[in-house]
């Protein structure tokens, strides 16, 4: 009986693993007729590139989102863009590749088209494959292109001043920010930390960005005793108004009104008032100055 089970399994293996090398021996087909595909283009071989389609293939341009229908309107319309596009070459990468049927294939991933003095272009394309007579053609190609993400930087460049390492030390406590743009200037990140006599007793994150619907400078924070809370950013004169709302670890409600004013590249004060913890009223915190270190 074990042996017959074994026999079953090892049979079954033994078609999966024919399965996936059929699948993975398709695959390379088709990512050969890519490679094929982006060296014509890199040549402006309009012709070769045609030939990649069936009679009817489609080809739908990104620009005017037109479908061009068979191979001598895909040949004709890859020569006017060849006209237009002086001395433009691609990049494709591919994503993915699924098999709806043993005849038919999906193709999706992104062409980068390179012009001398030009920024990049980046387009998605998702592309259909029919197998004929032993070979993949491509039956459609729809190509969409990726619009940039609108860069909030616009917003927030009046706080690059902040950016920098920050202390405010006495003789028991010291509190260290450091703020950081991320990669694409759209968040301002503040990670802060309170050191009392030389034991860290809080760490946290604070998020500056720009919200597009409320039309104003936001803020997120987040800290190690589990509390969290939001701001808004205001500039009167040369100061920044700060109103937070924050909720603390064991639930209580607090609220605070800070102002960050500039002195130099080095310096700036800082003070809050309004503060309230739970529905009690704290003092005010007088200006202090924090320095760049």
């Amino acid at each position: 009986m074990n042996l017959r089970i074994n026999l079953l399994l090892l049979s079954t293996v033994l078609v999966l693993s024919y399965g996936c090398e059929k699948v993975e021996n398709e695959e390379d087909k088709i990512n050969d007729k890519t490679k094929g595909y982006q060296e014509a283009f890199n040549k402006h071989d309009a012709k070769t590139l045609a030939s990649f389609f069936v009679d009817d293939g489609i080809y739908t341009n990104p620009e005017s989102g037109n479908p061009i229908q068979g191979k001598a309107n895909i040949e004709q319309a890859f020569e006017d863009q060849f006209k237009g596009t002086g001395n433009a070459k691609i990049d494709v990468k591919v994503n993915t590749i699924t098999f709806p049927s043993k005849e038919n294939a999906i193709q999706v991933g992104t062409f980068l088209i390179k012009q001398p003095g030009q920024e990049p272009v980046e387009s998605a394309f998702k592309a259909y494959f029919e197998k004929k007579d032993g070979k993949w053609l491509i039956v459609e190609i729809r190509e969409i292109d990726i619009a940039d993400a609108p860069n909030q930087y616009q917003h927030l460049k009046d706080l690059e001043w902040l950016v920098g390492n920050w202390i405010d030390a006495d003789d028991d406590v010291e509190i260290n920010s450091t703020f950081s743009w991320d990669k694409s200037k759209n968040f301002l990140y503040d990670n802060f930390s309170v050191v009392t006599e030389g034991t860290l007793e809080l760490e946290g994150l604070q998020i500056i960005g720009w919200d597009p619907i409320e039309k104003k400078i936001r803020s997120w924070i987040f800290d190690s005793d589990g509390g969290f809370g939001d701001a808004t950013w205001m500039k009167k004169d040369n100061h920044w108004v700060v109103e937070t709302a924050q909720t603390l670890a064991d639930g209580s409600r607090a609220s605070s009104i800070s102002v960050y004013t500039p002195i130099d590249a080095n310096s700036y004060t800082w003070e809050s008032t309004g503060r309230e913890v739970g529905g009690k009223i704290l003092p005010d915190i007088a200006p202090m100055k924090i320095i760049k270190s």
